[in-house]
């Protein structure tokens, strides 16, 4: 196969998940009111305050100290210390690309279908055929990031928890989907 061939494909495969997401039932979809995606972003916007990096690593430390079992699926993070997997390029790489995709997202809520395939995609390669991570690790680390918004900003509300989770929710939901369509099934330990 060409590079364009594969190229030809990856679009493909794209356009196939955004239609796909714009046909399918509204359950399935995540709608929000002008209200809450405002809310989504000026309470991303103020979290993160300029240093996405370091509030991902706070994030995936946090995880990692709620469920440490979730610590065994990152080969980097076995046995480190907050200082080492900071010193830690392969940490820090991965941090920086979760939180370009939350970010990703939280830039295009009115319209989601910008990043169903990515989030697809993304779930295809945390499958077993690739990162090998159970589906049911997914929600901890949208839980450690509402623990620390919860602490950071003051004007945290029980709405805010709700929406959030409901957000993070649609998230890891359409990277269960792509997990089970293009990364071999839920990943397993």
């Amino acid at each position: 196969m060409t590079d364009y061939d594969h190229q030809c494909e990856v679009q493909l495969l794209r356009l196939y998940e955004r239609v796909s997401y714009l046909n399918s039932d509204k359950c399935e979809k995540l709608e929000l009111t002008n209200n809450e995606q405002m809310t989504l972003k000026l309470t991303w916007n103020a979290w993160v305050g300029g240093d996405a990096t370091k509030k991902g690593l706070e994030m995936f430390c946090r995880m990692f100290e709620n469920h440490k079992e979730t610590k065994e699926v990152f080969d980097f993070a076995k046995g480190s210390s907050v200082q080492k997997m900071q010193a830690e390029a392969r940490v820090m790489f991965h941090v920086t690309r979760v939180m370009q995709m939350l970010t990703k997202v939280i830039q295009n809520l009115d319209h989601l279908e910008e990043c169903v395939p990515e989030l697809r995609q993304l779930g295809g390669r945390h499958g077993v055929c690739g990162y090998n991570v159970p589906p049911a690790y997914f929600p901890h680390l949208g839980e450690a990031m509402r623990q620390l918004m919860s602490k950071d900003l003051g004007t945290w509300t029980p709405a805010h928890n709700a929406l959030w989770e409901r957000t993070y929710t649609f998230i890891y939901t359409q990277m269960v989907k792509g997990e089970k369509a293009y990364g071999g099934g839920a990943g397993k330990r």
